[in-house]
């Protein structure tokens, strides 16, 4: 192995350049590898990559490292400090134990251009074309408040959405938006929008988009009253629910290090309990009309169109087949995520992809990998026009196991396994992937135990996804109604499930003591005797304050006492989930600009929503829950208004 690089860098120089800051960034990038890129290594590497290309395997053996094995066959290991020292003269590290290539080709590995990207496609029969000042692609959450801000602006704007009018449809109706009126009118104290910034920003450790971050946690209320002056009255005061807007009484804000803040408003039904903003969105969409605006339904998009590096609208085809051009000055890309589409799901979420391979599965095979979420066409007419991906990791939303099988009411309690034993911090667990919990194998029982204190105890959880809206006395009622009428035995009972939309329950067991209900949850033997100890030690802990075992944040140290004791449990499939939508996608600017790979700004090209990356970085996470969708609305609003800016 050489020492030296091709442009006379030793390894030595780049640790002590490195150390000192003072290599350039060229320089660093020469010292990648393990051998320089030209001569003989260059060599193997294309006589390696031919051979293979011939239908001949990589020489795998030939890649491993000879370093020190045998290059200093002389040297004697130190016996001493004082020797090991000496041996080690200036004390710069060094590096080593690298290969060289193996020159796998392209079509063996990766390309820059994937087969589901392709060439931008060429439409040559456009059959009309007609021109705005602000082109919007997109008409959900974030294309919608981007739309209606530039026509409130003056602006003349179209809104494209690939879904038909009739057929039109909404994912969600979770909407985290700090600090917005309905809370503060109602006696909720305002948050601290740097406290919020901070905690997603250690949530992504660092990966996020800081302004991105900032607009979300700073302009999230402000938007959102501003979208509530455009839906009807009665929808707001029907609809509109302020979840956990009382607080939890005895929660201190922070639990195990993770803060949460009540902040989201849930549009539904009290009587079905249905979404009902895929409905109410359309007042937002009769508001923007109302302004100016007009709006372009089945329209799909295929490709922007550009003048020179700039872009200037976009062709979109009908329902019919027929092709369309609309002119902009500005394009909005607000076309949704990529997790419909299969292609683009195995080769951009690495973490789903690495997920079903650490399942066993073939990681190469779409199917191993499900998910839910748009076409991507967004992502791709971006790609096509310059635009790069966000950094990995890329997460899917809540792909993998999202947790432990808690009661219908929400909250985090004591989690028994399949040996009857307490196995996790249960406090930790948030929405998004859970580390460890994805590498349950099939068959492996997870048991959430309670007393007849489980309404108190929920008054001193946090917000999130953790615990039911203890603020909707509707919600409240029936659940405490069903948990009164429950009926002790092996068939349970049913409990109201508002964590989920429509009218679901979900079964829970009870018993008039633990031993009956390690019965009912399946233990057996030395799994019963292990749950009834593990019982009886985790109310000890709880009585001393301090979680021992697991860490548990004390506040959340509920004892397993009082009969009834209620149990909810379920056992692993063995294979991840596909998780929800994706929110990796491509690089913009503080403004919302998307970026070429030298990170320059695209003239004419913006993206909000999920066409707009760097947003929580290496995973979704939820201080407060519904912040996807109202990140995505945030990300529209201030879209738009750097548009507006721009164009003035």
């Amino acid at each position: 192995m050489k020492e030296t690089s091709a442009n006379g860098f030793s390894r030595r120089d780049f640790l002590k350049g490195a150390a000192a800051g003072t290599m350039s960034i060229a320089a660093l990038g020469a010292l990648a590898g393990c051998a320089p890129a030209g001569g003989e290594a260059a060599k193997t590497m294309a006589s390696t990559g031919e051979a293979a290309a011939e239908g001949s395997s990589y020489d795998v053996m030939g890649q491993l490292s000879t370093f020190n094995r045998g290059e200093a066959p002389d040297k004697v290991a130190a016996t001493t400090a004082e020797e090991y020292i000496i041996s080690k003269g200036d004390g710069v590290l060094s590096a080593g134990g690298g290969c060289d290539p193996l020159g796998i080709t392209p079509a063996d590995f990766m390309l820059n251009t994937p087969a589901w990207l392709g060439e931008a496609p060429v439409v040559d029969n456009v059959a009309d074309t007609e021109s705005c000042d602000v082109l919007v692609v997109g008409a959900g959450n974030a294309g919608t408040v981007a739309a209606l801000r530039c026509a409130e602006a003056g602006k003349s704007v179209i809104l494209a959405e690939m879904q038909t009018y009739d057929e039109y449809d909404e994912y969600a109706c979770d909407m985290a938006c700090y600090n917005n009126s309905l809370f503060l009118q109602k006696g909720t104290p305002e948050v601290d929008a740097m406290d919020v910034f901070n905690e997603y920003m250690r949530l992504s450790r660092g990966h996020a988009h800081q302004q991105l971050v900032r607009d979300y946690a700073t302009r999230s209320g402000e938007m959102f009253d501003w979208m509530c002056t455009h839906i009807p009255a009665e929808y707001v005061e029907k609809y509109a629910k302020t979840s956990n807007y009382k607080g939890n009484e005895n929660f201190n804000g922070n639990c195990c290090g993770q803060w949460s803040w009540p902040a989201m408003v849930q549009w539904r039904d009290e009587e079905t309990n249905i979404n009902m903003w895929p409905f109410v969105i359309r007042s937002v969409h009769s508001a923007f009309e109302n302004a100016g605006g007009q709006m372009r339904w089945g329209y799909q998009g295929v490709v922007l169109v550009k003048d020179g590096e700039a872009v200037t609208g976009a062709i979109f085809q009908d329902v019919d087949g027929t092709y369309h051009q609309i002119d902009a000055k500005a394009v909005i890309m607000c076309a949704g995520d990529f997790g419909g589409n299969p292609d683009m799901r195995l080769d951009l979420s690495d973490q789903m992809r690495n997920l079903a391979w650490s399942y066993g599965a073939d990681r190469t095979d779409v199917s191993a990998i499900g998910g839910m979420g748009r076409d991507g066409s967004g992502i791709k007419m971006c790609l096509w026009a310059g635009a790069t991906m966000e950094g990995g990791p890329r997460a899917g939303q809540a792909a993998g196991v999202n947790g432990v099988p808690g009661f219908a009411f929400g909250g985090n309690w004591p989690c028994f396994g399949n040996d009857g034993k307490r196995f996790m911090n249960e406090n930790v667990v948030k929405h998004g992937s859970n580390g460890f919990l994805d590498m349950l194998p099939e068959g492996f029982l997870m048991a959430n135990v309670t007393d007849a204190n489980w309404e108190t105890y929920l008054s001193y959880q946090g917000f999130g996804h953790e615990t039911m809206d203890r603020s909707s006395d509707y919600m409240v009622a029936e659940v405490r109604a069903n948990m009164d009428a429950y009926v002790t035995g092996p068939d349970g009972f049913d409990v109201r499930a508002f964590s989920r939309f429509g009218k679901e329950y979900s079964t829970v067991y009870a018993a008039d003591t633990l031993d009956e209900l390690a019965d009912i949850i399946g233990y057996a033997g030395e799994a019963k005797q292990n749950f009834l100890a593990e019982v009886e030690r985790y109310n000890e802990l709880c009585a001393k304050g301090h979680d021992d075992d697991w860490g548990c944040d004390p506040q959340s140290l509920f004892p397993i006492k009082d009969a009834p004791f209620f149990a909810s449990f379920s056992t692993t499939g063995g294979n991840p989930s596909g998780g929800l939508c994706q929110h990796a996608a491509v690089c913009t600017d503080g403004g919302y600009r998307v970026l070429t790979g030298a990170k320059a700004p695209i003239a004419g090209l913006y993206a909000a929503g999920n066409n707009c990356g760097q947003r929580y970085g290496i995973q979704y996470a939820t201080p407060t829950a519904g912040n996807s969708c109202g990140s995505a609305l945030t990300s529209g609003f201030c879209a738009a208004d750097s548009v507006i800016a721009d164009l003035a």
